[in-house]
């Protein structure tokens, strides 16, 4: 295992990659927006946060849609 840093946050942490096995991460989506994973690599705590404002956004959007099909559907 070595020791990197990540490129987001700065932060020390451990990879799980060796030549038997990809790291972790690789089992992970990329829901970090706009932040290209290519020859880099996050700390879990980043990965994490990534997914969770992945998701809160998909959820507002999702809210917004059923609220607008509400509004058509209700309209005069």
């Amino acid at each position: 295992m070595q020791t990197l840093i990540c490129k987001k946050c700065g932060t020390h942490f451990k990879c799980g990659s060796t030549k038997e096995r990809s790291c972790w991460c690789m089992s992970l989506p990329n829901m970090t927006g706009n932040f290209d994973l290519a020859d880099s690599c996050l700390c879990p705590d980043c990965l994490t946060a990534g997914q969770a404002k992945a998701i809160t956004r998909q959820k507002k959007e999702q809210k917004a849609r059923r609220q607008a099909e509400r509004d058509l559907r209700s309209a005069p």
